[in-house]
C-alpha cells in the first residue's frame, strides 16, 4: 500500500470547488486585505448555487478599499456573464483590469500586510467551473516556508504579467483617498 502524503503546513490541496473556497476565506477573512488579484481566462457573476457571488466580492472590495488587480481574456459576446462580470469590477474605483487574450492561467491572490493565501488551480471564476467542472487547486499560504513561494505567485501576478506584452490595460484603479 503506498504511503500517504501529508502535505507541508503551508500548502493545502483543494479537491472540491477550490475557487469558491478561495473567495469564501476573502469574503469571511478578519483581517485587512491589502491586494486581491484574480487572474481567471472567464469570470462570471457567481450566483446561482455558489455561495459567494461577484456582487458581494465586490461589496467587500469597494467596503475596505482593497487594491484590486484583475487579469483576464477580453470578453466576448458568447459568454454574457463574462460581460457582466466585467461590468461590475469596472464600476469600481479600487479595480484594475488587463486583458490578454493568451491568458489560459488561473491564479487568486489575497495579501495581507503579513499574511496572505494564495490558489493556484485549474479553476476559473465562473459558475460552471464551480458547479459543473471537476477541478483542483493548491492553496498556498503566506508563512514558514511557504512565504517565497507566495512571493514567487505575487510578483508573477502583480508585476510580470500585468505588464508583459499582450497585456492591454482597460482600466485604471483610482488612488485611495
Amino acid at each position: 500500500m503506498p504511503e500517504k502524503v501529508v502535505a507541508p503546513s503551508y500548502v493545502e490541496i483543494v479537491p472540491d470547488k477550490p475557487v469558491e473556497r478561495f473567495l469564501r476565506m476573502f469574503i469571511l477573512s478578519p483581517r485587512p486585505v491589502e491586494n486581491l488579484v484574480l487572474i481567471s481566462p472567464i469570470m462570471g457573476m457567481l450566483r446561482g448555487g455558489v455561495s459567494v457571488s461577484l456582487n458581494r466580492v465586490v461589496d467587500k472590495i469597494n467596503r475596505e478599499r482593497i487594491r484590486t488587480y484583475v487579469i483576464t481574456n477580453e470578453p466576448s459576446p458568447d459568454h454574457t456573464s463574462h460581460i457582466q462580470a466585467m461590468a461590475i469590477l469596472k464600476q469600481s474605483r479600487f479595480t484594475e483590469i488587463r486583458y490578454n487574450e493568451s491568458l489560459h492561467a488561473k491564479v487568486y491572490i489575497c495579501q495581507y500586510r503579513d499574511g496572505g493565501f494564495a490558489l493556484l488551480g485549474s479553476g476559473n471564476l465562473t459558475e460552471t467551473s464551480i458547479q459543473r467542472r471537476i477541478e483542483i487547486g493548491m492553496l498556498i499560504f503566506r508563512h514558514g516556508k511557504g512565504i517565497p513561494l507566495f512571493h514567487e505567485l505575487s510578483r508573477w501576478g502583480l508585476e510580470r504579467l500585468r505588464y508583459v506584452s499582450g497585456s492591454k490595460l482597460v482600466k485604471r484603479m483610482i488612488p485611495r483617498r
